[in-house]
């Protein structure tokens, strides 16, 4: 009984067992599940942390707007990570509580470039980011 209620609550692994069938999804399923897009998502995300670990008081207007424009190339890759993501899982993508992360963060991102981009207008104060 014990093993067959664990059966009925196991959830299966969407990324390896859910391989879409169209040949142009099935490549993007494959780069996505590779080991190697993870590692280099990974160093990209090391690489944000330690840029935005460089953010300080009285730092220079030239390195403000370099943070800025990596800031901007970061989300940038992220954006391309999660959409090659969607592309590749599906509505699949969204039963992974690390991609619903993954996806928040990405929103948010978005949404701050966008408040970034409105700056000189009345919703500029809203900008969140660093």
């Amino acid at each position: 009984m014990d093993i067959q209620r664990l059966i009925l609550k196991a959830r299966p692994d969407y990324e390896t067992t859910n391989v879409p069938k169209s040949e142009w999804r099935k490549y993007f399923h494959t780069l996505v599940s590779s080991q190697k897009f993870e590692g280099i998502i990974m160093i990209f995300i090391i690489a944000n942390m330690a840029q935005m670990a460089c953010l300080h008081e009285g730092q220079s207007a030239g390195f403000t707007k370099g943070l800025g424009v990596s800031n901007t190339i970061f989300s940038f890759i992220f954006v391309v990570e999660a959409t090659l993501k969607l592309i590749a899982y599906g509505r699949t993508y969204f039963d992974n509580s690390w991609n619903k992360f993954d996806f928040f963060v990405v929103s948010a991102s978005v949404i701050d470039f966008i408040l970034e981009m409105m700056e000189g207008n009345s919703l500029g104060f809203l900008s969140v980011g660093p």
